[in-house]
């Protein structure tokens, strides 16, 4: 089966995973709870021998030594942005949520900051954060500076695919997993009520998934080759580089981000104009 063949079959069962955006959310229960009892249904529906390489993703809450304030954070926080990815590389059995994402402590006692793979988030984040109309942030920090500035910041980071794999995963098996996972995934998302969603690589694939099935019933407005706007919701998807992807940082940082500062002009100027 061709990669065509993949999303057509997938298509014809795609009206069934509309996203809700207020369904399923209990608000007498916590952000966490939820993610750990969503958990808990999702990994009923994979074998034994499956869960051994499942490993769990939603709010990065181990980045707080008190995980309930990571959570207050993320939830009062004015750009909720969330990392979109394939799959996870080498983490069986694991559950992202409890990771630091920011030093790593060797066996040898050395502390040095996290693999690259972390460091390009952080940088996306801070810059995210950080990027308005009226200014664009500059790529000029150290990995611990970025790290450092980036713990005021809470973080998200779901991958399609919860089985762990190895260096790269071809769009054809994403497909299937989206087939087989798009329930539970349209449910995390509405868990994590995300504002801002950062696809990171599938040559599209991630950002088309988003806004084609998981989003289907609301109208994303193109702003540029990495912008996606939901006015209704108040939702900027941008279609981006996967992280460890061997492009020039001149197009993984700075056009990604000018293209981010592009789509906050056009913003201001439509709300502007509608006030007149």
């Amino acid at each position: 089966m061709n990669y065509e063949e993949y999303v057509e079959r997938f298509n014809r069962r795609a009206d069934v995973f509309s996203l809700d955006i207020d369904k399923d959310i209990d608000m007498r229960k916590s952000l966490i709870d939820q993610e750990d009892e969503l958990w808990n249904e999702w990994s009923m529906t994979y074998s034994p021998e499956e869960l051994k390489q499942f490993c769990f993703d939603g709010l990065l809450a181990g980045r707080n030594k008190d995980p309930k304030e990571e959570e207050k954070k993320w939830l009062n926080a004015k750009r909720r942005v969330l990392f979109f990815m394939k799959d996870t590389n080498g983490n069986p059995d694991d559950d992202i949520r409890s990771w630091h994402i920011g030093w790593e402590t060797y066996e040898d006692g050395t502390i040095k900051p996290l693999h690259r793979f972390y460091i390009v988030l952080l940088k996306w984040l801070w810059a995210l954060n950080e990027v308005t109309a009226d200014h664009l942030p500059v790529f000029d920090k150290t990995k611990e500076e970025y790290i450092e500035a980036t713990w005021q910041y809470p973080m998200a980071q779901v991958n399609g695919k919860k089985i762990s794999g190895g260096a790269q995963v071809s769009n054809e098996v994403l497909w299937l997993y989206f087939e087989r996972d798009t329930c539970s995934l349209a449910r995390q998302f509405r868990l994590l009520n995300p504002n801002i969603i950062v696809c990171g690589g599938g040559s599209g694939t991630l950002c088309q998934y988003v806004m084609e099935y998981l989003y289907q019933n609301y109208f994303f407005e193109k702003i540029n080759n990495w912008c996606y706007y939901c006015a209704s919701l108040d939702l900027l998807v941008i279609d981006s580089y996967h992280p460890s992807s061997r492009i020039s940082d001149e197009e993984k940082f700075d056009a990604m981000i000018a293209a981010v500062q592009q789509f906050y002009k056009y913003k201001a100027l439509k709300e502007s104009l509608i006030q007149q």
